[in-house]
């Protein structure tokens, strides 16, 4: 039993040899995964937008280009994990300036080494005229020469949800095949969004975030992205400095489960066009 056998290792050798070669396999497996998938078992991601302080102090020189900096975290943004890159806009200085929120940009997601994960374009459209649908704007997402899908913002006043209230925006996540594969939306009625609509700080919960939940197509709530006031995870005073001063902004992002790569990507761009949106608006745009 412990000794060779016709020149062969002994049998309970052997066995641990093939536990061995098997621990080899799922090993070289699980890094095949992770090659092919740079977010796989990340489940929540907290998003920090660079504050411009130039245009903070003179508004005159328009709207900077937006840098997006990504951390694995828990779902409440409170833990930092481990950062996964960043995001960087490209876009045309007449845009910023005249159409800030419905600009037209070109976006690249960069990992920590530098790596180009993919990318994302949106051509500058007219949603509205005097609460009229023109042209909803769209955003393309693709991984290098291969399509992932789009980001579409349909022209609706009440959502999709069970509940009627009015929303601040629903947003369409489709495949490279146009299908529907989630749903955002973000109700108007939230403590967090009428706060931000006064010159009175969001105080702590449940006034200092503000909730888009992401609906699978049986209207099921599946993940979350919530902007966190920043007052909450920073220090009282420069939360402030930041909050009323800047138009950087804090999110959160708990991912559907089961959700691939692509998904991943998709709704992180989406995430991004609730910024445009709805965060970068100020009164001076243009349509």
């Amino acid at each position: 039993m412990y000794g060779p056998v016709n020149g062969n290792p002994p049998p309970m050798v052997q066995q641990g040899m093939a536990y061995v070669q098997q621990g080899f396999g799922m090993a070289q497996n699980m890094m095949a995964k992770f090659q092919g998938d740079p977010f796989a078992g990340i489940e929540c991601m907290t998003i920090n937008q660079t504050p411009e302080w130039l245009e903070c102090l003179c508004p005159c020189v328009g709207e900077k280009r937006n840098f997006y900096y990504f951390s694995a975290s828990d779902p409440t943004g409170a833990v930092m994990n481990m950062p996964l890159g960043r995001c960087e806009e490209f876009s045309e200085c007449p845009g910023r300036f005249f159409c800030q929120c419905w600009r037209g940009f070109h976006m690249k997601f960069l990992s920590t080494n530098g790596q180009d994960l993919f990318q994302a374009r949106r051509q500058y459209k007219i949603p509205a005229v005097c609460c009229c649908p023109c042209d909803r704007p769209e955003l393309e997402v693709r991984n290098n020469d291969t399509l992932i899908g789009y980001v579409e913002n349909p022209y609706m006043c009440c959502g999709r949800s069970e509940c009627s209230f009015p929303i601040m925006e629903e947003l369409n996540i489709l495949d490279e095949q146009r299908n529907i594969k989630f749903y955002i939306s973000g109700e108007c009625v939230q403590c967090g969004y009428c706060a931000r609509l006064t010159l009175f700080p969001r105080c702590p919960e449940p006034c200092s975030k503000i909730y888009f939940n992401i609906y699978n197509m049986h209207k099921q709530i599946v993940g979350s992205i919530i902007n966190v006031q920043m007052i909450v995870y920073i220090n009282r005073f420069n939360g402030c400095v930041q909050e009323y001063c800047s138009k950087a902004d804090k999110f959160v992002i708990n991912f559907p489960p089961g959700c691939t790569f692509y998904d991943k990507a998709l709704i992180i761009m989406a995430m991004i066009t609730i910024d445009y949106d709805i965060f970068e608006y100020t009164f001076c745009n243009l349509p």
